[in-house]
């Protein structure tokens, strides 16, 4: 035979055992709540970001390929200055050539005018004497 009180104990106990389990539910169910409250606050807050990155991430996107551009048009620009800087000084070079080439044949035909002039005032001397010579022997 059991004692009389063993029932209601065991009855009570079971009550308080379930109803410890309601509250360990209640609180892991509001535990669950308030983390996905969370949750959902932080996949907006996250939402935000990823867009406002995107936006900036498309500006600096847009101002690279800008200067890609710039920099593309300066060496383009710079690729043809420095070919007609080249070709302007294969032009000067020629032209110097040209000019050193007639500088030294009029050099050549200077020294030769003054061989010739040389040997020419020469005979041109000879010539004078000679007339001069006759000049006194027909006056005297």
């Amino acid at each position: 035979m059991t004692p009389g009180w063993v029932g209601p104990t065991v009855a009570i106990s079971l009550a308080i055992i379930a109803l410890s389990f309601l509250a360990i539910g209640g609180g892991s169910l509001f535990l669950v709540l308030t983390v996905k409250k969370q949750l959902d606050s932080l996949k907006t807050h996250l939402a935000k970001f990823r867009e406002d990155a995107l936006v900036m991430t498309n500006k600096i996107k847009g101002e690279v390929d800008g200067y890609v551009d710039i920099s593309a048009d300066t060496r383009d620009k710079l690729k043809s200055a420095v070919a007609s800087v080249e070709t302007r000084l294969n032009d000067l070079d020629a032209l110097v050539e040209v000019l050193q080439e007639e500088a030294e044949d009029t050099a050549l035909d200077v020294a030769a005018f003054v061989r010739t002039a040389r040997h020419a005032g020469g005979m041109l001397g000879t010539a004078r004497k000679m007339m001069r010579r006759r000049r006194r022997h027909s006056g005297d």
